[in-house]
């Protein structure tokens, strides 16, 4: 896996390096990059936005029909959290606190009716996107609170950062403790710990959507089996865009 990293650290230089030669190239690909990540988030989710949607809701156009208002609201709460993220992974080197973890999941559900964010559920959901084991709400507080505390601990501080990553990613799943949108907030806080130490975030594509859920269902280790190979593909694919172009 060691060797995997180094590969990983070696074609994110690459492209870091292609893309400060030409700021119109950068432009366009962060850009490119924002709409992708938001698609695949959502899709992973099992909803799948129309791309000419998503990019008006992203350039604040004004929404003709009334249907579409809670969809770009969501498009736009999403993008507000993940600059929430960003802003939290390169401004500060603290690790995330319940405080935080709670502002993103408000973030989220910010003006969406019926939707209460940062609160932690009282119930097992009937039906979920997720089939794996999820805590008893009796558990959450306490399960939340030795979660974070354990970011602050010798053994998650000595691991490697995408492993941190998926670890934080599987335990959060675990607990589940919103009602709604806890994929995109694990994922978040998964990226959180990818982009502070100077990689890309990580992108899961819907066509890994089963092998992902998969692997939320039997390890961390297979959750970041997972993510190292949507890593690597993402960076080859990135890589040969730009030098075919």
């Amino acid at each position: 896996m060691r060797t995997v990293y180094f590969d990983i650290d070696d074609k994110t230089e690459e492209l870091r390096h292609i893309l400060r030669r030409d700021k119109a190239s950068l432009a366009d690909f962060d850009e490119k990059f924002e709409v992708s990540w938001i698609f695949h988030e959502n899709a992973l989710e099992g909803a799948v936005l129309d791309i000419f949607d998503l990019k008006a809701a992203l350039d604040h156009a004004t929404v003709g029909d009334g249907i579409l208002i809670p969809t770009y609201q969501r498009i736009r709460n999403h993008k507000n959290a993940i600059e929430k993220t960003r802003k939290f992974a390169t401004d500060s080197k603290r690790m995330p606190t319940l405080a935080f973890i709670k502002a993103l999941h408000i973030a989220l559900s910010h003006g969406l009716q019926g939707q209460t964010g940062g609160t932690y559920r009282k119930d097992i959901p009937i039906h979920r996107t997720y089939f794996h084991e999820i805590l008893d709400p009796g558990k959450i507080s306490y399960a939340m609170n030795k979660m974070v505390r354990g970011f602050k601990g010798k053994e998650f501080k000595q691991l490697h950062p995408i492993h941190q990553a998926a670890e934080v990613h599987f335990r959060f799943m675990r607990i589940f403790p919103f009602d709604i949108d806890n994929g995109k907030v694990a994922r978040l806080l998964m990226n959180l710990f990818t982009i502070r130490a100077g990689y890309y975030p990580i992108i899961l594509p819907d066509v890994e959507r089963q092998h992902y859920y998969e692997a939320l269902r039997t390890s961390a280790g297979d959750l970041r089996n997972l993510i190292v190979g949507c890593m690597e593909r993402q960076l080859d694919q990135a890589l040969r865009t730009l030098y075919e172009g």
